[in-house]
C-alpha cells in the first residue's frame, strides 16, 4: 500500500475497510438468522460518529463514502438509496465517480471487488437457487475478485468503472432485459478474451408449461396465441414496437432456446454448455471475438440465407422461415452438439419452429428461391445451395465440381431417385455436375422431367 497518502484519505480507508467488515458480518448473521441488531447499532454509531467529523472541503465526505459503498454492497438499486438518503440521482452519481476515481488512482478498488463477491454464494443461492450455483462454478472461481455479479435490481454499467473483470454472472433472465444484445455487447466489452459470461433465460415451452391456464386446452390455445401475437410478433414490427416496449418495459419477453442462444453468439460469445434446471436454461459462454452488430437479424417469414455459389461467391438465398430468429448463428453449435442426420441436415435441431418439417417436406419453404433464378443466381436443377459451414464438410473433389455450376432448386438426388442421407446426396450431385460437364444443354431438362416424374407419382419428398 502507498504510504503517502494524506489525513483524510487514510481516515477514509479505514473507515471503508471498518464499514465492509462490518456490514458482511451482518450480511451472514442476516444468512444464518441469527440476531445482527448488535451489529447494526455498531454500523449507526460507526457511521455517525465518523460522519459527524466531516467538512464541505472533504475531497470525498465519508457520509459520501457510506451512502456510495451502500449502493454497491446492499441488496438496494440505486434509486432506493438516493430515495433513503434524499439525494438526487445526479448528484449520487458524482459522488460515485469521485469515491471511484480516488479509489482507482491508489488501485484500492479490489476493496469493493472483494466485498462485493464475499457474498456471492448467498446472492446467488437467494436469486436464482442452489442448483444454479452448483451448475456456475463449474465454470469459474465464484469467490475470486475478478468475477463481477450483478444481481437482479442492478445493471452492468453501474460497474463500468471496475477494471480487471474477467468473469461476469447476470441473475437477472435475459428475458427482463429491455435491449438484449445491447446488454450482451456490453458483457463483451468488459471481458477478456476467453472470459465466462453466467447466465439464464427462460423458453415460451416452459413458462407455458407452468402457466396455469395450460391445464384448459381451449382457453390455453385462445392465450397463448395472442401472447404470442403481443411478446413475440409485436416487438419485430416498427408500428407496434414502442407500443410493446412500453407496456412491458421489455421484462418478460418471450424467446425461444434458438434466439436466445443465438443472440449470444452473435454477439461474440461460444456456447460452452446449457443445463435446464426447472424449467430455467442456465447457460456459460466464452468470449471469443467482437460482436457481429447485426442490426437486421433475421425476424418475418421471408428472409435471406447466405450460400456458396458459382466460384464461391457468397449469395442471398430466399426461404420461408422454418427456425426460430438468430438460428442462423448456431449452426456449428448445433452440428457440434449433434452432427448430421441421416437427411444431411443437422441432427436433432432445436432451431425447428413446429411447422417448419411440414413446410420442407413438400418443398413449400423453397418456393421463394424462384426470385434467386430471376436474379440469375440459381438454376431450377443444380445442386443445392449450401451454407459455408456445409461446403467444408463437402469433398474436395465435389467442391470444385460444384464451384463450376450455379446451385439449383431441384436437387438431383430428386432426380435420381436416391436416398436424402448424406452420402446418396453427395453421390447424386457427383452425377449429375459430371454429366453437366459432359452434355451441358440437356443435361437440365433431363433431370427436370425425372424430378417432377418422382415428385408426382412416386411421391418422393424433401429429405
Amino acid at each position: 500500500m502507498i504510504k503517502n497518502y494524506s489525513t483524510k484519505t487514510l481516515e477514509s480507508e479505514k473507515f471503508l475497510d471498518d464499514y465492509i467488515s462490518l456490514k458482511n458480518d451482518i450480511i451472514l448473521s442476516q444468512t444464518f438468522q441469527s440476531d445482527s441488531k448488535e451489529d447494526a447499532s455498531k454500523l449507526r454509531l460507526l457511521t455517525n460518529k465518523l460522519a459527524g467529523n466531516k467538512k464541505s472541503s472533504d475531497f470525498s465526505s465519508l457520509e459520501k463514502i457510506r451512502i456510495v459503498v451502500d449502493s454497491f454492497i446492499g441488496d438496494v438499486s440505486e434509486k432506493d438509496v438516493c430515495k433513503k438518503e434524499g439525494v438526487s440521482v445526479k448528484v449520487f452519481s458524482e459522488w460515485k465517480s469521485e469515491f471511484l476515481e480516488a479509489f482507482n488512482k491508489y488501485s484500492e478498488i479490489e476493496v469493493l471487488q472483494k466485498a462485493l463477491n464475499s457474498n456471492n454464494k448467498e446472492y446467488i443461492v437467494e436469486e436464482i437457487g442452489e442448483g444454479a450455483y452448483d451448475f456456475y462454478k463449474e465454470f469459474i472461481n465464484l469467490s475470486s475478485i475478478r468475477n463481477l455479479v450483478i444481481s437482479k435490481n442492478k445493471v452492468l454499467s453501474a460497474f463500468s468503472d471496475f477494471n480487471g473483470v474477467e468473469n461476469i454472472v447476470l441473475l437477472n433472465k435475459v428475458n427482463n432485459f429491455r435491449l438484449i444484445n445491447k446488454q450482451f455487447e456490453e458483457v463483451n466489452a468488459k471481458l477478456p478474451i476467453n472470459g465466462i459470461l453466467l447466465g439464464n433465460f427462460e423458453t415460451f415451452n416452459a413458462r407455458a408449461e407452468k402457466h396455469p391456464i395450460n391445464k384448459i386446452p381451449f382457453l390455453s390455445r385462445i392465450y397463448f396465441g395472442f401472447e404470442f401475437l403481443f411478446k413475440r410478433v409485436m416487438p419485430k414490427m416498427p408500428v407496434f414496437k414502442k407500443l410493446y416496449f412500453f407496456t412491458t418495459k421489455g421484462k418478460n419477453r418471450l424467446l425461444s432456446k434458438a434466439e436466445a442462444l443465438g443472440r449470444l453468439v452473435s454477439c461474440g460469445f461460444d456456447i460452452v454448455d446449457v443445463k435446464v434446471i426447472e424449467g430455467i436454461h442456465y447457460f456459460a459462454a466464452k468470449k471469443v471475438k467482437e460482436p457481429v452488430y447485426d442490426m437486421n437479424p433475421s425476424y418475418g417469414p421471408l428472409f435471406k440465407m447466405k450460400r456458396v455459389g458459382k466460384n464461391g461467391k457468397i449469395i442471398g438465398v430466399y426461404k420461408l422461415r422454418t427456425m426460430h430468429p438468430y438460428s442462423e448463428y448456431l449452426q456449428d453449435y448445433v452440428l457440434k452438439q449433434n452432427g448430421y442426420a441421416e437427411t444431411g441436415k443437422p441432427a436433432d435441431d432445436f432451431r425447428l419452429v413446429p411447422w417448419g418439417k411440414v413446410l420442407r417436406r413438400y418443398w413449400i419453404d423453397e418456393l421463394p428461391q424462384l426470385i434467386n433464378v430471376f436474379k440469375g443466381e440459381l438454376k431450377l436443377v443444380g445442386a443445392r445451395p449450401v451454407s459455408q459451414r456445409y461446403f467444408q464438410d463437402i469433398p474436395e473433389d465435389l467442391q470444385k465440381l460444384r464451384l463450376t455450376q450455379k446451385p439449383g432448386c431441384v436437387p438431383p438426388y430428386v432426380a435420381l431417385d436416391r436416398k436424402g442421407a448424406v452420402d446418396s446426396v453427395l453421390q447424386a450431385e457427383k452425377e449429375y455436375l459430371e454429366e453437366k460437364i459432359r452434355n451441358p444443354y440437356t443435361t437440365d431438362i433431363k433431370y427436370f422431367f425425372k424430378a417432377i416424374y418422382n415428385i408426382v407419382f412416386k411421391h418422393k419428398r424433401s429429405a
